[in-house]
């Protein structure tokens, strides 16, 4: 018989552990910047349970922009990593977007960038 966890479980288990985490440092001024990482990460992981809101880079498996959700993860030092690459054996590839982020390459961004007045 499996065992079935549900994501309110999930969530309820690592907001323990994010709970537990101390920091090394131990000066007021890092106290206070490490207990406001976790209220921030306290604050978004109920979003988790519906995915995780991010903006990959195309650049590597682990180059994203940092959105508060990655806070969870950094807290608890899992890293992130994505499959969005670019072939960099492929010029047009690369010229194309190789170093963008995914928001910036999307369709609707790229009629935005398309309308805007050009300078000669």
């Amino acid at each position: 018989l499996m065992e079935v966890i549900t994501p309110d479980e999930v969530m309820a288990h690592l907001g323990d552990c994010l709970l537990s985490i101390r920091p090394q440092e131990k000066s007021e001024g890092l106290q206070l910047n490490f207990q406001q990482n976790v209220d921030d990460a306290m604050t978004v992981l109920p979003k988790l349970a519906t995915g995780l809101d991010g903006n990959v880079l195309f650049t590597g498996v682990s180059d994203s922009e940092y959105t508060p959700e990655c806070s969870v993860f950094d807290l608890l030092g899992i890293p992130l990593y994505h499959g969005w690459l670019v072939d960099p054996q492929s010029p047009e590839a690369v010229s194309a977007g190789g170093k963008l982020s995914y928001n910036q390459s999307s369709p609707a961004n790229r009629r935005r960038t398309a309308d805007l007045p050009r300078s000669v």
